[in-house]
């Protein structure tokens, strides 16, 4: 019993307490504070910039987007400090989405770049998944999906890039493996959607592509609604050129009118968002002519549009903020 209670104070010792005699916190609640303690930050200077104005508010959007860069040594430390704990990963993934153009940007990427090549294609999507990415990086995930194509998950790498980088060389890239490899996979569609409405310059030749290939109804449908909306969009374009903007529009209307066919019952909103644009296509384009309206003045007096036909009218835009 003696010798027992000798050796107690010991390992007692042996415990890391502070001065205060509680314990140092964990790797993984170093990090916790760091995150909230960088976030709180953030928030206090976006509150302060909501009060500001002019020159004054810019200056403090500008601290606001610089705060990880000063937060990205204390990060950097921490993964140094404990280099075989979880969090160093963590940590290293944190510099390389906040910290840019700081000094530590540059190590934590060089170990991101190992780290994609090292970690398991689960834990490497749970890192990436919080994250929006970059170049190299999109080349680097894209690369690994195709070294471990036989895994279950590899499609989801690909996902990633493709639903991050549309308007870049590597989210083309992505999007034609993904149809390719992965033809039924859950992100087809949004990646579909996505296509449609972001401007990328080969938006139709894909979109056409997965309209004729796909065997999925709810895909063939998002394809045929962005076509839809690629073709509208060019409507706009050609206003001077009222030939051309009639058989584009002739296409832009075939095709949402597939998206509502193939959408049926399916996806009620989807639908409805088709109908939108066929309507607006139909009636609203530019060119057309505006549609009856009735409605009553400032002084209550009721007026039609049509009232105004041919005569000058001032309109006047304005807000209340």
């Amino acid at each position: 019993m003696l010798v027992l209670l000798l050796a107690l104070p010991a390992a007692w010792g042996d415990d890391p307490k502070d001065k205060d005699g509680k314990k140092d916190p964990s790797p993984k609640e170093q990090y916790a504070a760091l995150v909230k303690e960088f976030s709180t930050k953030q928030q206090a200077i976006l509150a302060e910039a909501r009060k500001a104005k002019g020159e004054e508010q810019d200056k403090l959007f500008e601290k606001y987007q610089s705060v990880g860069k000063d937060f990205a040594d204390k990060f950097l430390k921490l993964a140094e400090d404990n280099p075989k704990d979880a969090v160093a990963s963590d940590a290293y993934f944190w510099i390389v989405q906040n910290g840019a153009g700081s000094d530590a940007h540059k190590k934590a990427s060089d170990k991101v770049m190992t780290l994609l090549d090292e970690m398991s294609v689960k834990d490497l999507l749970a890192k990436l998944n919080r994250m929006q990415g970059s170049p190299a990086i999109f080349d680097a995930v894209l690369k690994r999906a195709e070294k471990d194509a036989k895994d279950p998950e590899a499609g989801d790498l690909v996902a990633w890039v493709a639903m991050r980088s549309l308007r870049m060389p590597n989210g083309a890239k992505a999007v034609d493996l993904l149809l390719e490899k992965y033809p039924e996979h859950k992100s087809i569609e949004q990646v579909v959607a996505m296509l449609g409405r972001m401007g990328n310059p080969d938006a139709d030749s894909k979109l056409k592509k997965i309209l004729e290939t796909s065997k999925q109804p709810r895909v063939k449908a998002a394809a045929a609604l962005g076509l839809g909306k690629v073709y509208a969009e060019k409507c706009d374009a050609l206003a001077d050129k009222p030939a051309e903007s009639d058989k584009v529009a002739a296409e832009a209307e075939k095709y949402l009118t597939q998206a509502i066919d193939l959408y049926g019952n399916s996806n009620e909103a989807q639908r409805k968002d088709a109908e939108g644009e066929l309507h607006a296509l139909k009636t609203l384009r530019v060119g057309k002519e505006a549609p009856e309206i009735k409605a009553g003045d400032l002084d209550g007096k009721d007026f039609k549009l049509s009232d105004y036909r041919g005569k000058v009218v001032l309109l006047d835009f304005w807000g209340n903020w």
